[in-house]
């Protein structure tokens, strides 16, 4: 084998083994490693959304957090079942009130918290297309009761094509075969920050 074609492999070998290409911003805050018991049951709440088209897609990306955190083995309180209550987290007072509520009447360990901030549709189909989707979703994990902030991830990205970026693109779903709504790219912003969040095993 030549040597070349041996270095190109081994490289790609090691992308493979450190996790591929990381998609998520995320950080870690103090609470997160005082001791706390294990998060089990997580709340997802509704969604802000910042641009204007992005508003009918909340509840979908809300959903899809919750699915994928579901698929990592939590608990998942849906954004339907906390009502109201989830509907309008504003500042501090609000948000540990809600995290306390949540925490006494259904048991979660920790509440997430988000916000859709890029929405932009792909122009053209799946075939082919002019202008690829982008989505931009922040999250933040606080703690049930105490409403300490422990995690914040977020997820800013373009859909690549296929032969842009060999080591990300098969995750999309699809496996990086055509290019994807707003709405499927969100399924995969959804998927890694669910998979970026620290979890006990």
């Amino acid at each position: 084998m030549k040597r070349g074609v041996r270095s190109a492999l081994a490289l790609l070998a090691s992308a493979l083994a450190v996790g591929c290409v990381g998609t998520v911003v995320d950080q870690s805050f103090p609470a997160l490693d005082e001791g706390r018991p294990p998060i089990r049951r997580i709340a997802v709440a509704r969604l802000m959304a910042r641009p204007e088209a992005a508003i009918p897609a909340a509840p979908l990306v809300a959903r899809q957090l919750a699915e994928a955190l579901a698929a990592r083995g939590v608990e998942v309180v849906l954004p339907d079942v906390i009502g109201q209550a989830g509907a309008a987290v504003e500042g501090a007072a609000g948000l540990a009130e809600l995290a306390d509520r949540l925490h006494r009447e259904l048991g979660v360990d920790a509440l997430l918290v988000g916000e859709i901030t890029r929405w932009v549709e792909r122009e053209g189909g799946a075939a082919g297309s002019q202008r690829p989707a982008s989505v931009g979703v922040q999250v933040e994990l606080y703690g049930a009761p105490d409403a300490q902030r422990l995690w914040r991830g977020e997820f800013d990205r373009t859909q690549q094509s296929l032969l842009s970026n060999v080591l990300l693109t098969p995750r999309y779903p699809g496996g990086g075969t055509r290019w994807l709504t707003a709405g499927e790219f969100a399924q995969f912003a959804a998927s890694e920050l669910a998979a970026a969040l620290p979890l006990a095993p």
